[in-house]
């Protein structure tokens, strides 16, 4: 009798594992809408762009596996493809899991400015990039990225060649893109500084979003007022951890207010998804 018992409850928790696993696997697949998962890495930058198709583009790999973790939780079981790695620019702090991630996942190919950088880490993505015969497209401003289901990444920053008073140094190289679906625009910057967000506003681009990806972590070098009144987004989002530098910085959290935008922090929040 109590064998048999015994044996029903194993049988029972087998069943409901295999249960929570299913929808779980239900749940994580192609939803016919817009993913945009910001990671909660601490300190660091670290996205996921889910089409609605299932297509995804990993933005920036944070500053330690955190982003493996966060992979496993955010796609399906059995999917090991990442369709682009994108990596806005070689700082420890947007890298450090993408050597990882070449290595665990089949990837489409890695999208970045091509700004020389003697990081042993940034030049491990190169080296696993050939050894995996994984494309490494460098992007510059004009380029355009058709991932489908009527998304496309509008490259905005660097130019092909850097202007007068610039130099290629990492923060200023960063790749800054407009996402574009459906009429909804999210504004990705890197760790753009005032010097490019200044370089952008002059050029009378477009760049009025719903969503702005915060420059620098809430950082002092970033978020002129010219440049958040340029976009005027409706919902700011702002990847930190905690720091010794005091980001986000008041004078920063209080620039975004003042433009009207809802202000979300992965430190506070954890990963933030949003869905449209």
């Amino acid at each position: 009798m109590q064998r048999s018992l015994s044996g029903k409850i194993v049988l029972f928790c087998v069943t409901f594992a295999i249960a929570l696993l299913a929808l779980r696997e239900w749940n994580l697949q192609p939803d016919q809408h817009l993913h945009i998962r910001f990671f909660d890495v601490g300190q660091g930058d670290s996205a996921l762009i889910t089409t609605p198709g299932g297509k995804t583009v990993l933005i920036d790999g944070g500053p330690d596996w955190s982003t493996l973790q966060e992979l496993g939780t955010s796609l399906p079981f059995f999917k090991r493809r990442i369709d682009l790695l994108q990596l806005s620019h070689p700082n420890l702090d947007h890298l450090v899991s993408f050597p990882e991630i070449l290595r665990r996942y089949e990837v489409g190919g890695v999208l970045l400015s091509g700004v020389d950088h003697s990081l042993p880490r940034y030049n491990e993505v190169f080296a696993l990039a050939k050894k995996h015969a994984v494309p490494i497209v460098r992007v510059s401003a004009g380029n355009t990225v058709d991932l489908g289901d009527g998304v496309t990444l509008r490259i905005l920053w660097p130019p092909e060649r850097m202007p007068v008073g610039f130099s290629r140094e990492a923060n200023n190289a960063s790749v800054v893109f407009m996402l574009e679906y459906l009429g909804k625009r999210a504004l990705f910057t890197g760790d753009a500084e005032k010097p490019v967000e200044e370089t952008l506003v002059r050029s009378h681009l477009n760049l009025k979003a719903d969503l702005l990806k915060v420059s620098h972590h809430g950082s002092l070098t970033s978020s002129t007022t010219a440049f958040l009144k340029a976009v005027s987004p409706a919902l700011a989002v702002i990847s930190v951890g905690k720091n010794s530098y005091g980001h986000p910085r008041p004078e920063v959290l209080a620039a975004l207010q003042r433009v009207g935008a809802e202000i979300r922090r992965t430190d506070e929040e954890g990963t933030i998804d949003i869905v449209w």
